[in-house]
């Protein structure tokens, strides 16, 4: 959708790796992640679309212009997060950049944007030192058919509904693959949510550290 996408997705990864390093804490109260409580992943089929021959008297229905304006809110009902959207993209070591706010979730302005029919890249915070859950702490128990709810500045709402998890070997997520996503069909629009996840693996003795893994979530838009 704009420029330096490409690069952008070759270093993912080492700006994504800040998504949790540095700042994020081991929890001593039995409610963090482990691998054994991860849920097991899953790919919903999305709902066929019947394909419609036109005909020389068919006329198109003209396309609304998509809304450009700022994205506002991401809400997630099953969990009540409602929170704060942050518009972020690269860092000048041209890596990807995080959240700045832990509460926000963050929107890669490099790449597509909702409402447009694309694939629009999200993440957020997982927790954060010192006891901050952030918005995708509960990511990781997400069903098929949750729904993802995304205001606009105007007060429009836009509305998914989850049709994939899956968790990833941090050294080893597929990520050109997960934002250009070329298996989503052109007549559906997407979002990708990214955030930690899997074993905690402590850096510091003041309980800094990092997650081994990152859960990948995607969702379809409904309305």
């Amino acid at each position: 959708m704009k420029i330096l996408r490409l690069f952008a997705i070759v270093s993912f990864l080492a700006g994504l790796s800040l998504l949790v390093a540095g700042f994020v804490t081991s929890r001593d109260d039995g409610d963090g992640p482990r691998l054994a409580d991860a849920p097991p992943e899953f790919t919903s089929t999305p709902t066929p679309r019947p394909s419609v021959s036109p005909t020389i008297a068919d006329t198109p229905t003209p396309t609304a212009t998509p809304y450009d304006g700022a994205l506002a809110r991401f809400k997630i009902p099953r969990f009540n997060v409602d929170a704060e959207v942050e518009a972020i993209g690269l860092l000048p070591t041209n890596v990807l950049d995080t959240p700045h706010n832990p509460h926000n979730v963050g929107w890669y302005d490099i790449y597509d944007k909702p409402g447009f029919g694309g694939n629009a890249v999200f993440s957020a915070h997982f927790d954060y030192w010192p006891d901050i859950r952030g918005p995708f702490y509960r990511l990781r128990n997400v069903e098929a058919g949750d729904e993802i709810v995304l205001t606009m500045d105007d007060g429009r709402e836009y509305t998914y509904r989850v049709i994939s998890y899956k968790r990833y070997p941090v050294d080893s997520i597929p990520m050109g693959d997960l934002i250009d996503a070329a298996e989503k069909p052109d007549d559906v629009e997407w979002i990708t949510m990214i955030t930690c996840g899997g074993a905690f693996q402590q850096l510091s003795d003041e309980g800094w550290g990092d997650y081994l893994e990152r859960d990948v979530v995607v969702a379809e838009r409904v309305s």
